[in-house]
C-alpha cells in the first residue's frame, strides 16, 4: 500500500471515528436528563502530573434516573512504588498495590463500560487526563465521550460556599465520607466517587428546578458564565 493510500485509510478511518462521536453526543443532547447514563469517576494516583504519574486506584459509579444503580471499584498496580504522598494522603501501600490487577486487566473492560455513557467527575480534567494517560499506554482507543465537572456545575447552581472542593459540596449537600452507607472514606477512590454521586443527583435535581430538562440544556448550564447562571434562579 503506498504512502497516499495509507494517509487517505487514516483519514476515512478518523472521519468515520468523528462521525460516530458526533452521533453519540447528538443522541444525548436531546435526552431527557435522566435518561442519560452518567458514570461518576474518581481516581487515585502516584502523584499530580498525568503525563509521568500512574493510577493506583479507580471507581466509578453510574447514575440514572435519579439513583446509582451501578459500582465498580479497583486498585490497580501501577508497576512502580507509591510515593509518601500518596501512601500518606489515601493508605494505599506498596503490598496493598501487589496484589492488584495490571492496567492491562482493569481499563479495556472498564472503558467498555464507560464508553456509552457520559463522564463526570468533580475536577474533571484531572479524572479525565489519568483515564486517557492509561489508554495511551496501552494502545486503546481513547473515550470520547462527553465531559460534565461537577466542580463547573456546582459552581453554577450552588452559590455564596466558602469553596468548591468536594468536601465543602458534600458538607452544603449534607454528605459523609467513611460512613454508612458511604462504602469508603475521603482520598479512596470508592468514597470520594460514592459521594460526588450523591452530589451529582442533587445538582441534577437543583437543575431541573430553574426548568432544565435535557442533556444538552446541562451542557450549556455548565458552559454558562456564573453570573448568567445566577440569573436562572430569578426567571
Amino acid at each position: 500500500m503506498s504512502n497516499q493510500n495509507k494517509i487517505a485509510e487514516l483519514r476515512s478511518l478518523l472521519q468515520a471515528r468523528i462521525d460516530r462521536d458526533r452521533l453519540l453526543g447528538e443522541q444525548l443532547a436531546g435526552l431527557e436528563i435522566d435518561e442519560v447514563p452518567f458514570w461518576v469517576v474518581d481516581v487515585e494516583t502516584t502523584g499530580d502530573r498525568s503525563d509521568q504519574d500512574r493510577i493506583i486506584e479507580v471507581a466509578a459509579v453510574k447514575v440514572r434516573e435519579g439513583e446509582m444503580q451501578r459500582i465498580i471499584s479497583t486498585l490497580v498496580n501501577p508497576g512502580r512504588p507509591v510515593s509518601n504522598f500518596a501512601r500518606n494522603l489515601t493508605g494505599i501501600t506498596n503490598q496493598m498495590l501487589a496484589a492488584a490487577p495490571p492496567p492491562a486487566e482493569v481499563y479495556p473492560w472498564l472503558f467498555s463500560q464507560l464508553k456509552k455513557g457520559v463522564f463526570v467527575a468533580h475536577r474533571a480534567s484531572f479524572d479525565r487526563s489519568f483515564i486517557d494517560l492509561e489508554a495511551r499506554l496501552l494502545g486503546l482507543k481513547p473515550l470520547t465521550i462527553p465531559t460534565i465537572c461537577t466542580v463547573r456545575l456546582s459552581r453554577r447552581l450552588v452559590f455564596d460556599l466558602p469553596g468548591y472542593s468536594l468536601d465543602h459540596i458534600a458538607a452544603y449537600f449534607d454528605l459523609e465520607f467513611g460512613i454508612s452507607p458511604s462504602p469508603s472514606s475521603r482520598h479512596r477512590a470508592l468514597g470520594d466517587a460514592w459521594v460526588c454521586a450523591r452530589a451529582f443527583i442533587s445538582l441534577l435535581e437543583l437543575a431541573k428546578k430553574v426548568g432544565l430538562r435535557t442533556f444538552g440544556e446541562l451542557q450549556q448550564l455548565e458552559a454558562m458564565p456564573v453570573r448568567k447562571a445566577r440569573n436562572l434562579w430569578r426567571i
